[in-house]
């Protein structure tokens, strides 16, 4: 992002009012058969559930920043942070009073990572700069009136892959983003190649209902699966 600029710390101050509440989806289970072949077994979720697979829920209403953040680090950066984990370490630190009212802001994360020794910053940035780029971030969007903290972990010619706290993942369109977003995207300046790796590839794409990218089509059969696909039933 050469091109870009860092924002001014009042820039970063800006707050993320809100979020909604959290969607708690039925935890995945097991589906057995036997057949006349062999016994086997597939994993089963629910379509909610797949949408959580690489994003953390948030807890609270005013969380959507806490969760974002431990999104980004745990899925695109290899650190295993809960969102209490960061919510407790931004809360100690912020203006609580100011946090209950809007909810945290990007400040409050760039001052969570200092401590641990992590570099951020925000910046004001195209989205074909983010395609460029191919670093996963922070972005603030503005929905219906309310401001929320969406992490961007794809970009295609046509739509921008969204790891939403109160949604889950989510592919909208590239001009729908353009709409709701303010132009602001905060990054880990540290290690940029361990989430240039983690930006954009099918590991990112592939909990949604649709091909990612890379890949002819979204999952492939099972061993068992293609056993089971043989004419002995005579169906034609």
């Amino acid at each position: 992002m050469t091109t870009a600029r860092t924002l001014t710390i009042l820039a970063l101050g800006l707050g993320a009012g809100g979020c909604a509440a959290q969607i708690r989806p039925a935890d995945p289970r097991f589906a057995a058969a036997s057949g006349p072949i062999a016994d086997y077994q597939v994993p089963v979720a629910s379509m909610l559930a797949r949408k959580f697979a690489t994003v953390i829920r948030q807890q609270y209403d005013f969380s959507c920043g806490s969760a974002a953040l431990a999104t980004l680090l745990r899925y695109h950066y290899g650190l295993p942070r809960s969102e209490t984990d960061v919510f407790t370490g931004m809360w100690r630190q912020g203006d609580q009073a100011q946090i209950r009212r809007v909810g945290f802001s990007l400040l409050d994360m760039k001052r969570y990572l200092a401590d641990h020794q992590l570099r951020a910053d925000g910046y004001k940035v195209t989205l074909d700069a983010i395609a460029g780029r191919r670093l996963p971030g922070i972005a603030l969007i503005t929905f219906k009136g309310y401001r929320h903290f969406v992490v961007v972990k794809g970009i295609t010619a046509e739509h921008v892959l969204l790891g939403d706290p109160s949604l889950g993942l989510k592919a909208v369109p590239r001009a729908q983003f353009q709409s709701m977003w303010n132009g602001i995207y905060f990054v880990l300046t540290s290690a940029p190649q361990v989430g240039t790796s983690n930006f954009n590839g099918p590991r990112q794409w592939q909990p949604i209902a649709r091909a990612p990218v890379g890949q002819p089509f979204l999952d492939p059969l099972s061993v068992q699966a293609l056993t089971l696909s043989a004419p002995f039933y005579r169906d034609f």
